[in-house]
Parts: structure tokens; C-alpha cells; sequence
């Protein structure tokens, strides 16, 4: 067996487990839901082109609801991936084959991913048909852009799940530590860059007529673009400002290169990446290091 043999394994069983039943119904309703009411709360007029409710502007309302429903479930989905095996003691059985810990790491992470994919497509592909029946000026190629960054996200928090489910022994430890990590991002991460500012600002915040020191402020906009959830905001943004471009056969949309590389919405790619390798190779590093 190798990688690809344990990706295929574990596909299967989340099939027979109709674990990626669940996952596909959870997400049409999500995804059908969330079009439907984004159409009714309609976007400001400066989001809308001509006036008209595009699909563009759909997006923008659900984006901010899909960067939340995304990770729990994929969270939800992928925690149990090497815990769950080691604490059943199947993972032994698994490793006795011509398996290494980097092919189980691997296909666990590709196995779940390939689950929450599936799901995810299923689920979003009836959002493109409300998307397209609600939208008065409907682009397919503007919502798959959309769909193919959600799916990065969608894959961060798989990488997340997997990574702290290779790091520890139990299935409730690996829920704790991922559902744990996603609390940090989505509500705790913006404090953490509050306290890098008070604390580099000798603990205390510039008054109304100060500055912030060059340093510090280039430090906060670098760490607030470390957030997954802002990358893929980010990542949102710079797909519809290309789309748009183009469409529109603009060059380059105004004050879309301003600033330093790491406050681009391009940016926004490098940082969901980097959030996909980083929790695999700190958990790799555990799970070699630990006598099962």
C-alpha cells in the first residue's frame, strides 16, 4: 500500500460510514440557503454593477458565511482521521502494512479532502443554480472562481484537523486542539494583534494624534494577513477584481497594487498555502516522533 492506497481507503469508509452523505446534505442546504438569503438582504448599491443584483455581489454575502460554515465542517470531518485510528488500535494494523507514517499522514489528509471536496461541489452546485436563478446578471465563471477558493479553505482546516490529529492520542484531544485553532482564527486572532500592538508599543495604545512606529505597523497588517480567514476574504476579493477587469477590459483596477506585496489580495493565496502545509508538517514531526 502507499498514499494513494490509504486515500482510496479512507474515501471508501467515509462512503459506508455515510460520513460524505451527511457532509453533501449539510452543504446543499448551506449553500442553497445561504444564496437564497444573501438575494433577499440585497448588497449595497456600490457592490452591484448598473444596479442590478449580480453574481458578484452574491458572493460578497456569502462569503462571510461560508468562511465560518467551511471549517467546522471540515473540521467536523477530519479530526477523528489518525486519532480515531490510533485510539480504536487499528492504526497498528494499518502501519503493518507497507504503510510509513508519511503515507498515512498523506492519504488521510488527500482522503478527507477528497470527502469534503465532494460535498462541498455537490453542495455549492445547487448554490450556482439558485445563484443563477436569483442573480439578474448571472457569470458560472465568477461563482466556480468562488467555489475554487472555498475549496482552499475548505482544505486549511482539513490540513488543521489532520495535523492535531497526528499530534495527539485521543479523539477528544484532536477535537479540542482543532475546533480550539479555528476559535483562535475566527474570533481571538484580531485580539492577538491588538496585544502585538500594545505590547510593542511599550503596553499602551498611540493616542488620537499619534502614530504607530513604521515596524509596528507593517508587523500588525503582516499578522492580521496571517489569519486564514482573511487570507481567503482576500483571496474572494482578488478573483471578482480580475473577473471584473476583464470583463470590463480594465488594465488594472485602481489602487489594486498600493502598498507593500503582503496587503495585495493575491497575498491571500500565499498565506491559505502556507496554512495548508504548516499544521501537515507539525503534525508529520509529532507523529514520528511518538511510540504507538
Amino acid at each position: 500500500m502507499s498514499w494513494q492506497a490509504v486515500a482510496e481507503k479512507d474515501f471508501r469508509d467515509a462512503i459506508r460510514s455515510r460520513l460524505l452523505l451527511a457532509l453533501t446534505v449539510l452543504f446543499v442546504l448551506f449553500a442553497g440557503g445561504s444564496a437564497y438569503f444573501a438575494a433577499q438582504i440585497r448588497p449595497p448599491p456600490q457592490v452591484q454593477f448598473g444596479g442590478e443584483l449580480t453574481t458578484l455581489a452574491l458572493i460578497g454575502g456569502l462569503t462571510g458565511p461560508v468562511s465560518v460554515f467551511i471549517p467546522i465542517v471540515a473540521i467536523a470531518a477530519a479530526y477523528r482521521a489518525i486519532a480515531g485510528e490510533r485510539q480504536s488500535g487499528s492504526l497498528k494494523l494499518l502501519l503493518s502494512l507497507p504503510n510509513s507514517r508519511q503515507d498515512v499522514l498523506v492519504g488521510k489528509f488527500l482522503g478527507r479532502a477528497g470527502v469534503v471536496s465532494a460535498a462541498l461541489l455537490v453542495g455549492f452546485g445547487v448554490g450556482l443554480f439558485v445563484v443563477a436563478t436569483l442573480a439578474e446578471e448571472f457569470s458560472a465563471l465568477e461563482y466556480l472562481a468562488f467555489v475554487f477558493v472555498s475549496l482552499l479553505l475548505a482544505f486549511v482546516f482539513v490540513s488543521v484537523a489532520v495535523g492535531v490529529s497526528a499530534f495527539t492520542t485521543s479523539t477528544s484531544r484532536a477535537a479540542y486542539g482543532a475546533f480550539g485553532i479555528f476559535v483562535v482564527f475566527q474570533f481571538l486572532w484580531n485580539v492577538l494583534v491588538a496585544g502585538f500592538v500594545y505590547v510593542g508599543n511599550g503596553f499602551g495604545f498611540p493616542g488620537p494624534e499619534e502614530d504607530f512606529p513604521e515596524w509596528l505597523r507593517t508587523g500588525a497588517e503582516f499578522l492580521t494577513i496571517l489569519d486564514p480567514t482573511a487570507a481567503y476574504q482576500q483571496g474572494v476579493s482578488w478573483v471578482g477584481r480580475q473577473l471584473a477587469e476583464n470583463a470590463n477590459g480594465q488594465a488594472q483596477a485602481a489602487g489594486a497594487t498600493d502598498g507593500p506585496f503582503y496587503v495585495q489580495d493575491w497575498f491571500g493565496f500565499v498565506v491559505l498555502l502556507f496554512w495548508i502545509a504548516v499544521p501537515l508538517l507539525i503534525g508529520y514531526w509529532r507523529f514520528q516522533q511518538v511510540d504507538l
